[in-house]
């Protein structure tokens, strides 16, 4: 397929009313849709920071991320990233500019990978000299297992919620003492108000983690991947 053609008049960023989670935002959002991990043609790790046992119960195979359609879509948004990255990053940048043009909007720009964004304009784009920053109208925000770019974002419309993975204790610790981010912890029961002594909200109410009190556990209910029988694991809280 060539990609650079069917990518002409397609959008790379979707309307926030088509997930489950971001059509709970109370502002106009959107989203980026990438396979996460290294599926990919070229093997390329979106997610550098997961974990076997993350990847094992990822949303990609929870609710309509697992349909055929939806598959194909990131897929193919995937290839075209990996394969032609300046032209991507050129597309996506046009995006970003007109919605920012529009007013208002929230923009999560990985839905399942976990790709460093500003890294990516900066390094990959074909126009110098420009940053997520210059679009004030757009609220960034995503969820991260990557510490070094949650203590190293300097942007300030780009809101980054550090992810635990069940390894990494030590570094969602530190971020929640230091009001650094919070962090997001997926139960497979109840979310209880608190846990390991800090308190506890809903994340799952809406996916506006940028309006979330600072110093808290964004708390996850776990979602049953398709095909994949539950087995517990240091990643989703079991107690």
């Amino acid at each position: 397929m060539d990609l650079l053609k069917y990518f002409e008049k397609r959008n790379l960023l979707t309307d926030g009313k088509s997930n489950t989670k971001t059509a709970k935002n109370s502002i106009k959002s959107y989203y980026l849709s990438l396979q996460p991990t290294n599926l990919n043609s070229k093997g390329e790790n979106l997610c550098k920071f997961s974990t076997k046992e993350c990847r094992t119960a990822c949303l990609q195979f929870a609710g309509r991320q697992s349909f055929d359609n939806v598959v194909q879509s990131r897929s193919r948004k995937t290839e075209f990233f990996v394969n032609h990255r300046k032209e991507f990053l050129t597309k996506l940048w046009n995006e970003l500019v007109q919605i920012n043009g529009k007013g208002k909007s929230a923009v999560r720009l990985n839905l399942l990978s976990d790709v460093d964004w500003e890294s990516e304009i900066k390094t990959n784009l074909n126009i110098s000299g420009v940053s997520l920053e210059d679009l004030t109208n757009i609220q960034f925000y995503d969820y991260t297992k990557d510490h070094l770019k949650l203590m190293n974002n300097p942007l300030k419309n780009y809101h980054l919620t550090l992810s635990f993975s069940g390894h990494n204790w030590k570094q969602c610790e530190l971020a929640l003492k230091n009001k650094v981010a919070n962090v997001t912890v997926v139960f497979k029961n109840i979310v209880p108000l608190q846990w390991k002594g800090f308190t506890v909200i809903n994340g799952d109410t809406s996916d506006e983690r940028f309006l979330d009190p600072q110093g808290v556990i964004v708390g996850l209910k776990y979602k049953t991947p398709k095909g994949v029988k539950y087995e517990k694991t240091k990643f989703v809280v079991d107690d």
